[in-house]
């Protein structure tokens, strides 16, 4: 019997964190001419989130043919509101380059947003699609 009810006891704690804790995916897709480049999301009050994955799939085609295609694309994470360019305080960044080499910013395990709305930013390159999964718990 005590079995039971220890069992049942792990059971309903074990529920209660799955419903109380959510996974997201947000995408970005650029156009063809490198517009819609940013993604907005929102950590609910009294949640904190944590990045899980960012996948990118870069294509190495430039936005304007005088160019020369891209040799990385990157992502990076901020808080909206922050100018995309200039003194913008990136909380995460993830590059790739032609080669396939991987480089982070900081290891994607340490990042750990409080509550408010970011901006996920892919670099201009055409096509370029990128992924962020986030888990939000409470804080």
């Amino acid at each position: 019997m005590k079995k039971v009810i220890a069992f049942l006891g792990v059971f309903s704690i074990i529920a209660l964190m799955t419903v109380s804790a959510q996974s997201f995916k947000y995408t970005v897709k650029t156009t063809a001419d490198c517009t819609n480049r940013t993604v907005d999301f929102t950590v609910p009050a009294e949640k904190v989130a944590k990045l899980m994955s960012l996948e990118i799939v870069p294509k190495w085609t430039s936005c304007n043919e005088s160019q020369p295609a891209p040799s990385f694309i990157f992502v990076k994470i901020y808080k909206a509101g922050q100018a995309s360019s200039g003194r913008t305080a990136v909380l995460y960044k993830k590059t790739v380059n032609k080669e396939g080499h991987v480089t982070e910013l900081v290891p994607i395990q340490d990042v750990k947003l409080n509550p408010g709305t970011y901006t996920m930013e892919v670099s201009r390159a055409q096509n370029t699609e990128a992924t962020l999964e986030i888990f939000i718990s409470a804080n």
